[in-house]
């Protein structure tokens, strides 16, 4: 018996190494760094003052707001496209197959890609989306989307939206097809409609697949990163900066490594409460099954 818990240890000492290595050690390394005032020609110790400091940032505040807006927002109206698209692609159709084909993408076009198609669509003068509302007579003049302050977030979300409906979309497709057809035929037998059938079927039997699929899009907006990067760069005069844009930016561009260092403490924060609830709600479904 002990020889066996001595080989298990033995396998699993590898992953525990790679763990410590590449994770533990560097959020060990970045909490350090953020009880420093670090750039390139001094380190000066601040200890837990520098997150005084943090709190009274003006940019803590944009970058938090901006950082909600842009969750709430994406994860709302990829909810509601990937069920509205889910529920239309789970019907019998011809040409059913090539559409979900179609359908999912934007979901495995690269994110890079992604924001440069978009960044050519919002183009002032040569882009589609300007060029068709002037067409409809929506607009007089071109609209520079990615260069106001009060345009530039919300052009990226809606570039977002699509970019991960998909994703919802073959989650609930996935959970329609476990609902049983005996529900829907005892339903019928009541006397329910289409709307009465998805409210009392459809939604309660696919509420734990719901569950999941919106903390995982929550988590992977938060922390999202390449659109926002790649469309404005945090632009204009740092307006739409979200936590991961502006901790690149404090880091590799302003080589601030403790303010990077106390943003990213606050992000994995945020990060690790709903990947903690992630894994309860998980571990729960595991024992209801």
């Amino acid at each position: 018996m002990k020889r066996e818990w001595i080989s298990g240890y033995l396998f699993i000492l590898p992953s525990v190494f790679l763990l410590a290595v590449l994770l533990i050690y560097p959020l060990l390394l970045t909490f350090n760094l953020s009880l420093y005032d670090v750039s390139l020609t001094a380190t000066r110790f601040l200890g837990w003052g520098a997150y005084q400091r943090l709190l009274t940032s003006p940019m803590l505040y944009v970058v938090f707001r901006n950082s909600v807006v842009w969750t709430i927002l994406v994860v709302f109206f990829q909810f509601w496209l990937g069920l509205g698209s889910a529920l239309v692609l789970n019907r019998s159709f011809f040409g059913r197959t090539l559409v979900r084909g179609i359908v999912i993408l934007p979901w495995v076009m690269p994110g890079v890609v992604a924001a440069m198609v978009w960044r050519l669509m919002y183009e002032p003068q040569l882009g589609l989306i300007n060029h068709y509302l002037r067409v409809l007579g929506l607009i007089e003049k071109p609209v520079t989307w990615l260069s106001l302050p009060g345009l530039a977030l919300y052009s990226v979300i809606v570039a977002a939206i699509w970019k991960g409906f998909p994703f919802s979309t073959l989650m609930y497709l996935a959970g329609l097809q476990t609902v049983p057809e005996e529900l829907y035929e005892a339903s019928e037998i009541d006397g329910a409609g289409e709307w009465k059938k998805f409210i009392h079927v459809t939604l309660p039997t696919m509420k734990p697949i719901i569950i999941i699929t919106l903390l995982l899009t929550f988590i992977w907006t938060f922390n999202y990163f390449e659109l926002v990067h790649v469309m404005t760069g945090g632009g204009p005069a740092e307006t739409s900066h979200i936590f991961p844009t502006y901790i690149y930016t404090l880091g590799f561009r302003r080589f601030r490594f403790g303010d990077a260092s106390r943003f990213a403490v606050l992000n994995f924060i945020f990060l690790l409460i709903f990947s903690l609830l992630y894994i309860r709600l998980s571990l729960r479904r595991e024992s209801l099954e």
